[in-house]
């Protein structure tokens, strides 16, 4: 019964070491610091130490520690702490065990069956069971926003016998285990006894590598190594995420070596004087999250198409790339979709609109829009005037968005910028009350999955109200809601790729939002300063497998 099947073909998943002469990353005083040091009998690793990992993180984003949260919280830390039934491994494209050893489909694929870990247990000793899961998944019934995904409009009923779980859907849901491995368990001992829907779980309990010990406020985070995880005790004592104010100031700890790595932030104009430093490496592989600058399509001006696709060809994504982001990343493709999904990738819809300043303007004249005294283009006596909300404290967002504000402003749009926090962003987002708004949004790791939760009408809401899902576009698509309906029930491949091209060549069309580029895995660390061990190409490094390895140098 067991299997784990490649999920998807992964075209970016390699480990990039980018060594070279320079000074230390760590400083004596800090390494006295670390805990003291043993050797273990059997194997002769050193054990003891402790993982310090920056990023830039506001006292705002840990008022609400629950893995329901929807918006405006930080939620990297869950890795540490909480576990899906299944784990994606973005790194190698593999779905894998994680709180469920196995899975099996029925003949329909109606009904998916699990059978759980039973080595598994919650950090304050208590078992983890099936009445974890089932009341997981039940939150997310009774309270549809947290239910990001729309999950139980598809599904029928959770149940269990032991052991066993068991997922009924009202149709085929071919994706529902890469859907499974985006939702943290919770234990139904703690939770049962309160709210859920206003619970903030200030002491969080989870079955993961590392428990959550103490919060110092806007400095710093102290987890403890949980030494009855079931994959093994953690070779490190504790990791402690130390919280910046912005992106610059966290890279200067990473480039002084204060921190071991971060969970992505960096200066991207740093990454040279990074990738000098001794023992210097950049984890790098495709992403589940694409950067774009959102356009609101309740904005009357922004529901013209030929606003969108001569804002899209106005924008000079290649350079955006190599001057904001020095070539570490991959582009956004206006499909969406990105190459991690394979053969499921539009490649001919990913690449028919590119930039072209001259064409972006005969597209909005041949529109009827007609270009002022100012240089600003109008219709009707209204100008082509939008506010642009981008990242405060993140100085490569704030040059990236300068760099695309100038070339609207050179299309003939007027823009007014504006900045927020990221927890702010996510809230204007979701709520969408914004015109352009600049942010990345991340999706579940299934083709299907990825464009339904971004694109389906019912993944979305009034500007106002908060949206069930990711589509903070406001988008709607009769053509695209019917496509999506018919390719949740099929199970057949190729069919399923053939309704994937014809949606991303909609989306092309329809050029719903600007790209910038795909939020691809780019985490620097040290290896072999302070911590050793990482396996970063295997496996994400803030996977549990890297977890519990990653130790002290001897």
């Amino acid at each position: 019964m067991k299997f784990w099947r490649r999920a998807l073909a992964v075209t970016a998943a390699t480990a990039v070491c980018l060594s070279g002469c320079g000074g230390s990353s760590g400083s004596e005083t800090e390494t006295e610091q670390q805990s003291e040091e043993t050797q273990t009998e059997e194997s002769g690793e050193t054990t003891g130490g402790v993982l310090k990992f920056g990023a830039q993180v506001t006292d705002t984003q840990l008022s609400n520690l629950s893995p329901f949260a929807t918006s405006g919280t930080y939620t990297e830390w869950y890795k540490l702490v909480y576990e899906q039934l299944l784990y994606f491994n973005e790194v190698t494209g593999e779905l894998e065990p994680a709180l469920a050893d196995s899975y099996e489909w029925n003949e329909d694929k109606t009904e998916l069956t699990l059978q759980l870990n039973e080595k598994a247990t919650w950090q304050d000793g208590e078992d983890f069971t099936a009445d974890d899961v089932l009341y997981t998944y039940n939150v997310l019934k009774d309270n549809p926003v947290f239910d990001k995904y729309a999950l139980w409009d598809k599904l029928e009923e959770v149940t269990a016998d032991g052991e066993t779980v068991v997922f009924k859907s009202k149709d085929s849901f071919v994706s529902l285990p890469e859907y499974i491995s985006q939702i943290y368990i919770v234990p139904e001992h703690i939770w049962k006894n309160e709210d859920a829907a206003t619970f903030v779980n200030s002491e969080p309990i989870g079955t993961g590598p590392f428990i959550w010990d103490s919060y110092t406020t806007g400095t710093s985070v102290t987890f403890n190594a949980y030494e009855n995880y079931w994959k093994g005790a953690p070779k490190l004592d504790q990791a402690v995420l130390m919280m910046y104010n912005s992106a610059a100031n966290c890279t200067l700890a990473l480039l002084k070596g204060e921190i071991d790595c971060t969970t992505g932030t960096i200066a991207m104009s740093s990454l040279p004087e990074f990738t000098s430093k001794e023992n210097a490496k950049l984890q790098t592989y495709s992403g589940l999250n694409n950067f774009c600058v959102m356009l609101n399509h309740e904005n009357e001006q922004l529901a013209d198409p030929a606003v969108r696709k001569a804002m899209v060809m106005a924008i000079n994504q290649e350079e955006l790339i190599s001057k904001g982001e020095y070539n570490g990343v991959l582009p956004t493709y206006i499909s969406w979709l990105p190459d991690l999904f394979g053969d499921n990738v539009n490649k001919e819809a990913a690449e028919s609109v590119s930039y072209n300043l001259e064409e972006a303007q005969k597209i909005l004249e041949d529109a009827g829009y007609e270009k002022g005294s100012d240089g600003i283009y109008a219709k009707d006596g209204q100008k082509l005037s939008f506010t642009y909300y981008s990242a405060s404290g993140a100085p490569a967002q704030q040059m990236e968005a300068g760099m695309i504000q100038e070339w609207l402003k050179t299309l003939g749009i007027e823009i007014t910028p504006k900045l927020a926090t990221w927890a702010e962003l996510s809230q204007l987002a979701q709520n969408g009350e914004y015109d352009l708004l600049q942010n990345s949004i991340a999706f579940p790791p299934d083709p299907y999955a990825a464009l339904n939760t971004t694109f389906n009408s019912s993944m979305t809401a009034e500007s106002g109200s908060p949206t069930p899902g990711t589509n903070y576009f406001r988008y709607r698509n009769d053509e695209v809601d019917s496509l999506l309906q018919e390719a949740s029930s099929l199970s057949d491949e190729a069919q399923l790729t053939e309704i994937y091209h014809k949606i991303q060549e909609i989306l092309a069309e329809d050029c719903v939002f600007l790209p910038m580029y795909n939020g691809s895995g780019h985490i620097p660390y040290y290896d072999g300063t302070n911590l050793t061990g990482w396996t970063d190409a295997e496996a994400p490094i803030f996977s549990t497998d890297n977890l519990i390895n990653i130790r002290a140098v001897e």
